[in-house]
């Protein structure tokens, strides 16, 4: 399934992109079960298929399963279900997960962007956090604040944890992953390069963590995750063109590390760092491709911002 967050009158609901329709799962299975002549999950205090992503991650296989029940009844109809069916043009994408309680990227594990920068492997994954307020969705505008330097596009293969863990195996960590998505870790370069300890500042920017289209449940992923085409394009040019076999930390090494000590949730993404990053700008639109989920498109737009504190660290 590739299973999405998607704006309907001002809230945010789950859909399952099908063909060219998003198909909204809660709404399709309460047509489904009226269909039946049993009462729509709407009128119950504990929804049967939750609205929300975060919620149906929540209920495991248990959801996915009614998940599946819904898409296979609109098909039925024809995908002709009043108020649940929606054409993608008509509909705004939001990030698949609006409000995880962690952000854990990963820094410098593709061994072409490490020779590139000319730096060293650190014996375990290099992680940091990055805040969850920084997320937005495909089609949705990366706002830059003018004064404050050079901003990057980096790409990365991320995942979902699926339930609440702690101290995973690496060998159990499939077990723990909900599904697949494109992260893109926006990155204020100049002021990352000023001070490690202003990478916080730097990585967490408002529209700094683009996430989409959707997320792609492990079952329809291509088998080798450790072989999949990466392609970083911006205005429809081909800027960097790379492969998840150059990774050093797969999901299970990263995963098994971080969740030593902290406990992963529903929800929460976990990335596997870049390829070979590059700078954007104002007016430009950037893609990201990975083999097996799809592109993930944001246009560039710019914010007049205070530049006190741009001065401050010597950027202007």
């Amino acid at each position: 399934m590739r299973l999405v967050t998607y704006s309907l009158s001002g809230r945010n609901r789950v859909g399952a992109v099908i063909k060219n329709f998003l198909v909204d799962l809660n709404l399709s299975y309460s047509a489904f079960l009226e269909s039946k002549g049993e009462p729509s999950p709407e009128t119950k205090a504990d929804l049967e298929l939750p609205p929300k992503m975060k919620s149906l991650i929540a209920k495991g296989m248990e959801g996915l399963e009614r998940a599946k029940e819904a898409i296979l009844f609109a098909q039925q109809r024809d995908f002709r279900i009043p108020g649940a069916v929606f054409s993608l043009s008509d509909v705004k994408f939001k990030a698949p997960v609006t409000e995880p309680s962690k952000i854990v990227c990963t820094g410098l594990n593709y061994e072409d962007y490490r020779i590139k920068l000319g730096l060293q492997y650190l014996p375990v994954p290099q992680i940091f956090l990055k805040a969850p307020s920084s997320l937005i969705g495909h089609m949705e505008p990366i706002v830059i604040p003018q004064g404050y330097g050079v901003i990057f596009h980096e790409w990365e293969l991320s995942c979902i944890i699926a339930k609440t863990c702690r101290n995973v195996e690496k060998e159990k960590v499939g077990e723990t992953i909900f599904g697949y998505t494109i992260f893109n870790d926006i990155t204020a370069h100049d002021i990352e390069s000023k001070s490690r300890e202003l990478q916080p500042w730097g990585k967490s920017f408002d529209t700094f963590g683009p996430m989409g289209p959707w997320i792609v449940t492990p079952d329809e992923m291509p088998k080798d995750l450790y072989n999949l085409r990466m392609v970083r394009r911006r205005n429809g040019k081909t800027e960097a063109d790379s492969n998840t076999k150059n990774m050093q930390f797969h999901f299970d090494d990263i995963i098994s590390f971080v969740s030593s000590f902290w406990t992963l949730n529903p929800g929460d993404v976990v990335t596997t760092a870049s390829p070979p990053a590059g700078p954007i700008a104002p007016g430009d639109t950037i893609e990201a491709e990975i083999e097996g989920i799809g592109v993930l498109v944001n246009p560039v737009v710019s914010s007049e911002t205070n530049l006190e504190y741009a001065k401050k660290v010597g950027l202007t």
